[in-house]
């Protein structure tokens, strides 16, 4: 009979929580009509929404996607790759995209301090059927994923 496995110690849980506190981690992602970053600020245009509404497929849908990633102090100072993909849900890619982002410590952060690093990204997607599309952001073993709908205009709300 196999033994049970062991509980890790107080300390071992220690060191795999100062492990995870020690990576970055995506905040947010925030769909909108524009997203842009500048000087650390992020400006979004049209954000939060779910559903694309349009008389006809193939429909060309202008985008921006706010991202929000937390990096630790350990991790600042050094580049992080991350990348981006926008495809129907149970389907091909339409879009990807890959970036490298860096945070340096600007003088008067306090030691310690967690960051958040903010990016902005615009620009159009042709969407060829209604569905489901999801978004997927990654960064070092980190996701977040963002769905929205493609819906068809009814033809009784066109009356």
């Amino acid at each position: 009979m196999p033994k049970p496995a062991k509980r890790p110690t107080p300390k071992a849980r220690r060191a795999t929580l100062a492990l995870e506190a020690d990576r970055c981690k995506i905040d947010f992602v925030v769909l909108a009509d524009f997203a842009q970053s500048v000087q650390g600020k992020l400006t979004l245009v049209g954000g939060g929404w779910s559903r694309h509404h349009t008389m006809h497929y193939p429909s060309v849908l202008p985008f921006g996607l706010g991202i929000g990633i937390l990096v630790p102090w350990s991790e600042t100072n050094r580049k992080h790759p991350m990348k981006f993909t926008i495809r129907k849900s149970e389907g091909p890619q339409l879009i990807g995209g890959e970036a490298e982002f860096e945070v340096g410590r600007e003088v008067g952060t306090p030691a310690g301090m967690t960051q958040r690093a903010v990016l902005g990204l615009a620009g159009q997607l042709q969407l060829v059927e209604p569905g489901t599309y999801e978004i997927v952001v990654s960064l070092e073993g980190d996701e977040k994923r963002v769905t929205f709908e493609a819906l068809p205009i009814p033809a009784a709300t066109l009356r």
